[in-house]
């Protein structure tokens, strides 16, 4: 169990981070507050599929942590992302530190795998 960078908490409220299986929750005493969560396309890539971060904490740069212990993830693991959540996409499009990990596709998607995903900029 990691705990999330203290600026981003509330004194009074500790937030640790979990990895479960193929997600990392964010949570306090009270439950969970955040996750995400990404899908194994083949054995080199993974689907971020899922970002959430509760109402009453957001602003406070949490989404961009989960996603950042993913990113760190698939670095050491070698393995490409496709940001499928729109969350996700938005995050690789604006900061090119992601580049490395990010699995492009030629589409108008974020993925191959799903036409209901965010359209890239």
């Amino acid at each position: 169990m990691s705990q999330v960078n203290p600026a981003f908490h509330e004194a009074e409220e500790e937030i640790v981070v979990q990895k479960q299986g193929n997600s990392y929750i964010l949570s306090t005493l009270a439950g969970t507050v955040g996750e995400i969560t990404y899908q194994l396309v083949d054995v080199d890539t993974w689907v971020i599929d899922h970002t959430f971060v509760d109402p009453r904490f957001r602003g406070r740069h949490l989404g961009r942590q989960l996603l950042d212990f993913v990113v760190e993830e698939a670095r050491e693991r070698g393995r490409k992302i496709i940001p499928s959540c729109s969350f996700a996409l938005e995050e690789f499009q604006q900061h090119p530190e992601y580049a490395d990990v990010w699995s492009k596709s030629d589409t108008q998607y974020s993925d191959v795998y799903s036409s209901d995903s965010a359209e890239m900029k």
